[in-house]
């Protein structure tokens, strides 16, 4: 997660071990289940990110389907393309989600994860989502919002400071339970809408303790916080751990929608 959706590599470097803890594992299976690839689909992965979506899509389409990853992120792209070196069935590219370098009605599915939560304009992506999916075609749009975020700490106010200046990291925090008018404004049919809730109780890497780490950095160059108190509350958590204390929850909001014919 950034800001920007852009990355360094030692940013993507962090994004990839939170992609690889058991919740985004278990959320990655679940998106799949909703939107149910079948060999020969044809799949868009707006935002592909280190690779896990498309090259685990990529299996389930099979040598006749055709996985295409974008992101805006040079260095995710480095490692989508280490990490989908092996099939042949994905493609990779650079591109934005307001601006999909694909073929109107190219795609049978599409999935975008925590992407459209970091774009400017929302509208403008669900625009270009709708514009490529074929009629019928089917996508997971999931988002989250982070009033969500339940969070135990022995300094309560401390933790409401911080997550109040994390809001800023992106600019919807709240899309997760706002997406609906936007899907339906573009044509899109909502089928479901399903919670994926992480919870966490320890910091052994976990989701939890990779988001800690994530948003310590983030609040030690926020103005409101700085890096004294950004550590502080980090502290807070990791001394929380040791007594066997941790308790954190987080929902995202997947979208199953389709296309009209």
């Amino acid at each position: 997660m950034g800001g920007t959706l852009d990355y360094d590599e030692a940013e993507a470097r962090q994004e990839e071990a939170i992609y690889s803890t058991p919740a985004a594992v278990a959320r990655r299976d679940r998106v799949r289940d909703l939107f149910a690839p079948e060999p020969g689909d044809k799949v868009l992965s707006i935002g592909c990110g280190p690779g896990f979506e498309p090259a685990e899509i990529g299996w389930a389409v099979g040598n006749a389907g055709h996985v295409h990853g974008i992101d805006r992120s040079k260095a995710m792209l480095e490692l989508s393309r280490a990490r989908c070196a092996p099939l042949p069935q994905v493609t990779l590219a650079q591109g934005n989600a307001d601006d999909l370098p694909v073929a109107d009605e190219s795609a049978d599915a599409a999935v975008a994860v925590q992407v459209f939560e970091y774009l400017e304009t929302v509208a403008s992506a669900v625009s270009e989502l709708a514009r490529v999916l074929r009629p019928g075609g089917t996508a997971v749009v999931c988002d989250a919002d982070f009033s969500s975020l339940v969070w135990r700490s022995p300094n309560p106010e401390r933790m409401a400071r911080v997550l109040d200046a994390f809001d800023d990291h992106c600019p919807h925090p709240r899309l997760g339970s706002h997406l609906a008018p936007h899907l339906r404004g573009a044509g899109l049919t909502i089928d479901r809408v399903e919670p994926n809730t992480i919870v966490n109780t320890s910091l052994d890497d976990t989701f939890a303790a990779h988001l800690m780490t994530f948003i310590e950095d983030y609040a030690a160059d926020h103005e409101a916080i700085g890096p004294r108190e950004a550590q502080a509350w980090a502290d807070d958590l990791r001394e929380q751990a040791a007594h066997g204390e941790t308790f954190f929850s987080f929902t995202q909001y997947c979208y199953l929608v389709h296309k009209p014919a």
